[in-house]
């Protein structure tokens, strides 16, 4: 035991075995300072499950949960984040309470010693009121209350008293913390413009959208065990919701294996790379649309950065690319649909820092230079989708004029007094007449009738099309299901008045084609 935490616990006389006092080595005004480093709702949720992942057990499976409840003030609302790990003795806890203190152990998870002061002085608002129960082994628990003070009473309970709303997923925790926290700060888990929380249903399912990108490593299933590192659950009363891992939404995607030498160590880092998919983004969190993370828009591009398990970083673009001045490329809508995730390897603390509240990277560690370097032969794709679709249709054309070299296979015939191009059109002296629609993500409704657009503008200027394909890596629901419906359509009459043939619609697949 160190210096600092043996002269920071003393016991109340005549009662030694239920209250110790724990002096706060700080100033008073510290925690207001730490109440206003601009964190939000969920990254100060963040460090209390960090907390409780660094606390697992050997050959556990890691379990969390995040409950939350009405408060009698409607300004307000109970949270309890509650974990069955090792838990802390008295001078652990001690330990845990001062600012900066040492860390315990070796994972970085709780690498800098502030993660439990972060979390409380950031959802209490600074002075507001909390409660933690940690026991190191079956029995009491220890309990020390807020709001912050200079010196904190610890006292052995035999129960957690909860507020009766708060609902934990499993029995017997090692520890629980629980906090008072302002509406106002809650909100802040949702975007700007989005802060108009009437329930908390809709804060948990923001919620599991943060949980499951921070934490997807330890969500996702191993490759050899099929299960899951750790689960996280969050609970509104009686409802129980585990949260999913969420994943960047990519397509067209692209994976680089880059090795490099950090902390006295060559490591193997993987860079993957593509464009948004909207679809798999709007079906991302529990079946419904991602509405944090993944927006396409200029605060949601670029890439996340993980290291280990942990996801550390989000929407990395300037941070890590640079114009050949040295300044940052600017955000610009020509990026929105640019995503992709930088996956590093566990390593030692200390080897690619973090802030101190784990809210992005440490630029000040020359470490995450050399990792930025590496990347500096990948820069962001500008309209990435576009330009992943026009690669798309390039190949496509090559394909074709590889099998039919004597057909007319080309991306420049239009239809329409507006000018409307055809993707690619394929065409031969004995009547064939073949149209596509090429899509990088997944093929829409709206597709198809994309090709019926087409077709009618051929028809209408006296050309009768064969076959209208619609090419997508994959398909929305219920597509297949329209497709006979779509060709069962009365088609457009010819210029001269005569019918023109029946519709001829299909799809198929990159896959299906052997497009990359």
């Amino acid at each position: 035991m160190n210096d600092m935490i043996s002269n920071s616990i003393t016991s109340s006389a005549g009662n030694s075995s239920d209250r110790h006092e724990i002096d706060i080595n700080i100033t008073r005004k510290a925690f207001d300072g730490l109440a206003r480093q601009g964190m939000l709702f969920h990254q100060g949720l963040h460090e209390l499950c960090d907390n409780a992942l660094a606390a697992a057990l050997p050959g556990e499976k890691v379990r969390i949960c995040v409950a939350l409840a009405a408060d009698s003030d409607k300004n307000y609302l109970q949270l309890a984040v509650a974990d069955w790990g090792s838990g802390m003795d008295l001078a652990a806890l001690s330990n845990a309470l001062q600012l900066g203190s040492q860390p315990v152990g070796s994972d970085r998870l709780n690498e800098h010693g502030y993660g439990l002061n972060n979390a409380l002085a950031c959802l209490s608002g600074g002075n507001g009121s909390w409660c933690v129960f940690t026991r190191s082994q079956p029995g009491a628990y220890l309990r020390v209350s807020g709001p912050f003070d200079l010196r904190m009473v610890a006292e052995t309970v035999s129960v957690p008293d909860l507020p009766p709303e708060l609902n934990l997923q499993w029995p017997d925790p090692s520890t629980i913390i629980c906090v008072r926290v302002p509406m106002v700060i809650a909100r802040t888990a949702q975007r700007q413009g989005n802060r108009k929380l009437s329930d908390l249903a809709t804060l948990r399912v923001w919620l599991a959208e943060h949980l499951g990108v921070a934490y997807r490593g330890y969500l996702e299933l191993d490759s050899q065990t099929l299960e899951p590192s750790a689960k996280i659950a969050v609970t509104v009363g009686a409802s129980t919701m585990l949260v999913p891992p969420v994943s960047v939404p990519i397509m067209m995607a692209r994976t680089e294996q880059l090795q490099l030498e950090l902390g006295g160590q060559i490591i193997t880092m993987t860079y993957m790379h593509g464009v948004l998919d909207p679809s798999r983004r709007d079906h991302l969190v529990l079946g419904s649309k991602a509405r944090y993370y993944y927006q396409g828009s200029q605060p949601t591009q670029g890439i996340d950065i993980r290291l280990g398990k942990r996801v550390i970083a989000t929407a990395q673009l300037g941070e890590i690319w640079h114009k050949e001045d040295g300044t940052p490329i600017s955000r610009h809508n020509s990026y929105n649909d640019f995503v992709g995730e930088l996956i590093l390897p566990e390593l030692p603390r200390g080897v690619l820092s973090t802030l101190t509240n784990k809210t992005g990277i440490d630029r000040n560690d020359p470490e995450w230079d050399k990792v930025f370097e590496a990347l500096a032969s990948y820069p962001p794709l500008k309209n990435a989708q576009a330009a992943s679709e026009k690669a798309l249709r390039l190949q496509w054309t090559r394909l074709l004029k590889a099998t039919n070299p004597e057909d007319d296979v080309t991306g420049e015939v239009t239809v329409w007094p507006t000018g409307t191009r055809i993707d690619v059109t394929d065409r031969n002296d004995f009547g064939k007449y073949d149209i596509y629609e090429l899509k990088a993500g997944k093929g829409e409704p709206q597709d198809l009738y994309q090709l019926r657009m087409y077709w009618d503008g051929l028809v209408l200027s006296g050309v009768q099309p064969t076959r209208g394909v619609l090419l997508a890596a994959g398909f929305a629901e219920h597509m297949t299901a329209m497709l006979p419906l779509l060709n069962a359509l009365p088609t457009p009459l010819f210029p001269d008045g005569s019918p023109s043939a029946p519709y001829n619609f299909s799809l198929a697949t990159h896959e299906e084609k052997q497009l990359k």
